[in-house]
């Protein structure tokens, strides 16, 4: 008990410490909370979603939840730009993930699910755009973004990619808003 808990405050201060040295890419002192990566998770339909990717992954709680729901024959792209948590992602070691260590522009692909947890307002808004167009592109004709975000500010700009439902999370410090994105049109 006493190793769990020891273990569990070293993963916070690890946390803390990254968002310390660069408060822009972390977005939040604190990981997201089961209760949102739950419900982030159960925003899609997993018996049809077999090419997952997940933008800004961070210390993999949401990863988790995403791998436990997965059929085993899916598979997982990971986006991390920090090396370190980079580094904690790899540790799950599951065949079906990939982790890379490049910024979520870069994203190619067809997907049926893209996950994200990247902070958007606080990004360079051309950069928010280059993700945004990529998301974009990536997914599936029946494709499903969700994107977690603390405030409603970045509605306009999900707005001129996607068509969006949100569901407010109060169990979670901040508490968050999940947006769950379609393409504007289908071909």
């Amino acid at each position: 008990m006493l190793a769990s808990a020891l273990t569990l405050m070293r993963e916070k201060a690890d946390f803390i410490q990254q968002f310390i040295r660069n408060p822009r890419k972390m977005g939040s002192i604190t990981p997201s909370s089961d209760t949102l990566c739950r419900m982030m998770a159960e925003s899609v339909t997993w018996e049809n979603h077999l090419r997952v990717a997940e933008l800004g992954a961070g210390d993999g709680v949401l990863t988790r939840q995403l791998l436990a729901h997965m059929a085993p024959e899916a598979t997982l792209d990971v986006f991390e730009i920090s090396t370190a948590l980079a580094e904690k992602l790899g540790a799950l070691d599951d065949a079906r993930m990939t982790v890379r260590t490049c910024s979520a522009e870069y994203l190619n692909g067809q997907y049926d699910a893209i996950f994200s947890g990247l902070p958007l307002l606080s990004l360079p808004p051309t950069l928010r755009d280059a993700i945004l167009r990529a998301v974009c592109h990536s997914l599936t004709p029946t494709g499903v973004f969700v994107q977690f975000q603390y405030t409603s500010l970045t509605q306009p700009d999900l707005s001129r990619y996607f068509t969006w439902e949100r569901q407010r999370v109060l169990k979670n410090v901040p508490p968050a808003w999940v947006y769950r994105c379609t393409r504007h049109y289908a071909p």
